[in-house]
């Protein structure tokens, strides 16, 4: 066998010349295929850094407490039509409450962020325990009315000497007593304290009481009992000098570090108002039904003369921008005077000041809504 420096000693010249030619196209292909391939490596790099770059922070994930039964709300609107939810820039999760009391102690507790629907003794009540709350819409009235068996009764004076069921501690409890002293009542009738609204109701369907202070809800199935008469309402108690408002609360970390995602709450909170008092309503009541537990027919007949708050009815509970806070009705009219009920009810021992009170109410959410934050 030849050696490599004897073999290349054999060829001609012209052979040799061939030779060199070809390992150089070789080496040449081989470094541009090199080149290409280093290329395409560095592409990939560069494309991989692009598909492993930080995606968007997720959404926050708030937890919203509402009332479930035949009465429909702001929160389970929301829950149920797409175009009110993207409004909120966040997950939210909500959970079916039964009451307001218990909800805010959940939220003192971290449990809820939103609460909404409660009325003034529990937000007063709250307040009391320095439980962290901030009340920043006015939702509704109270929906609730002193249901009668007009059969035996006939006049406000015959309230005299009879029972009347109603919800211990709660805003219809407020409402009641308010309507007894304003008719000269208050020491002339017993006040039988229930659980719950469907109690009182069953004890008035059941022939029991000849009376009770119910919420809408509640009254359905009572109005249909023969001789069954509302005679007055908390919207027209509200008249009378005791309004009751259920509010929507937040937690004061919410109101506080994330005033962005708060707006948003209270943007969507007031186009829901104005869809509950608008002339598709019950569109909007048959599709809350799968949030409220409730047929979509019941959810209908329950929530139609709910008396909803409007953005534009805001003012005159939180005051004109710019207002001072403890001034306004719903410091004045609506929490100070239940926090009275509560001490002389020894619902609790103590009541917040005006102070504390005016601290834990912030229009600047509603201020800003009605400035054309919302759009």
């Amino acid at each position: 066998m030849l050696s490599r420096g004897a073999a290349w000693g054999a060829l001609s010249l012209r052979q040799v010349r061939e030779m060199t030619a070809k390992r150089k196209t070789m080496r040449s292909r081989v470094r541009n295929s090199l080149v290409s391939a280093m290329v395409a490596l560095g592409a990939f790099g560069i494309a991989s850094l692009g598909a492993a770059a930080p995606a968007a922070a997720p959404e926050p994930t708030i937890t919203w407490g509402y009332f479930q039964g035949m009465v429909s709300s702001p929160g389970a609107l929301i829950g149920t039509q797409a175009s009110m939810a993207k409004m909120i820039p966040a997950r939210v999760r909500f959970i079916p409450i039964n009451s307001g009391v218990a909800a805010l102690a959940a939220m003192r507790a971290g449990s809820f962020d939103v609460v909404e629907g409660v009325g003034n003794p529990p937000v007063v009540s709250a307040l009391a325990a320095r439980t962290p709350l901030v009340v920043v819409f006015a939702e509704s009235y109270d929906g609730a009315g002193l249901y009668v068996n007009s059969n035996v009764i006939h006049t406000p004076a015959g309230l005299a000497g009879q029972n009347i069921g109603d919800l211990v501690g709660s805003s219809e409890d407020y409402e009641l007593k308010g309507y007894l002293r304003k008719m000269g009542l208050i020491d002339k009738v017993h006040v039988v304290p229930f659980a719950s609204d469907s109690a009182a109701a069953a004890a008035f369907l059941a022939g029991k009481l000849n009376a009770a202070y119910l919420d809408y809800g509640s009254g359905v199935p009572v109005m249909a009992k023969p001789g069954t008469k509302v005679w007055t309402t908390a919207a027209k108690i509200a008249e009378l000098g005791y309004p009751s408002l259920n509010v929507l609360v937040v937690s004061r970390k919410l109101a506080t570090k994330e005033k962005v995602l708060t707006q948003s709450i209270v943007c969507a909170v007031s186009a829901a108002s104005d869809a509950m008092v608008g002339p598709e309503r019950a569109k909007y009541f048959a599709a809350a039904a799968p949030l409220l537990g409730e047929p979509p027919a019941m959810a209908v007949k329950g929530s139609e003369m709910w008396p909803e708050l409007t953005l534009k009815q805001q003012t005159e509970w939180f005051g004109a921008p710019g207002a001072s806070v403890a001034g306004t009705k719903m410091v004045q009219e609506a929490y100070l005077k239940s926090a009275d009920f509560l001490l002389k009810s020894g619902a609790v021992m103590k009541v917040p000041s005006t102070r504390e009170i005016a601290a834990a109410v912030d229009p600047s959410f509603v201020d800003a809504a009605l400035k054309g934050a919302c759009k």
